[in-house]
């Protein structure tokens, strides 16, 4: 074998390295953080812009972080949706709805107390004002419906648990919560135009 013939060999070795993949990737760095096996699975990387300089770097730096896309299952349904029961503003009625149990609960205060005030956006919603429109949301469908749209987007309820109410069996129960989460939400993106 001659010098192209031993070139040749060793290109095919450099060749034969596999890549890794992604997912590969991923599942090292959070090994290597500190995440358990068992949460690795619903992780990806991605970049965010460091406003602040917290995340390690000086402020207004790139910096690579690890985002769980598998959290809850509304997260894992709008992550993977190729039905399009998920688009927009089903995903805006949600967060809007969220926003408004988030207020409610009495987590939230304005920064300004004289801004926790009557406002249409949100995060100037009183905590009676966000009541109030729950309550017209909720009259507005089904009880049923806003039950597990409510335990689902709001307490995390597995799909299959909170859609049981709903269908017989555990696989009818899952596509039960998940169609009903997508109504409820189309219909509240309806109501408020988002």
């Amino acid at each position: 074998m001659g010098r192209a013939g031993a070139k040749k060999a060793t290109t095919s070795r450099k060749v034969k390295r596999a890549q890794k993949t992604d997912a590969e990737r991923v599942a090292e760095r959070a090994i290597a953080i500190g995440v358990p096996p068992e949460q690795v699975g619903g992780l990806v990387e991605t970049k965010v812009v460091d406003l602040s300089g917290e995340l390690g770097g000086k402020p207004m730096s790139i910096a690579t972080v690890l985002l769980n896309r598998g959290g809850t299952a509304v997260e894992r349904w709008i992550a993977n949706d190729k039905a399009g029961l998920f688009e927009e503003p089903q995903q805006r009625a949600i967060r809007y709805t969220q926003a408004l149990w988030s207020r409610a609960d009495g987590n939230l205060r304005a920064v300004d107390p004289a801004r926790d005030v009557v406002d249409q956006a949100v995060e100037g919603l009183s905590q009676q004002e966000a009541l109030d429109e729950l309550g017209r949301l909720k009259d507005g469908m089904p009880r049923r419906y806003w039950d597990v749209y409510e335990n689902v987007c709001r307490f995390d309820e597995e799909a299959g648990v909170a859609g049981s109410r709903i269908a017989s069996n555990s696989r009818s129960a899952i596509d039960a919560a998940k169609t009903t989460v997508a109504f409820t939400a189309s219909l509240i993106a309806q109501w408020r135009r988002l």
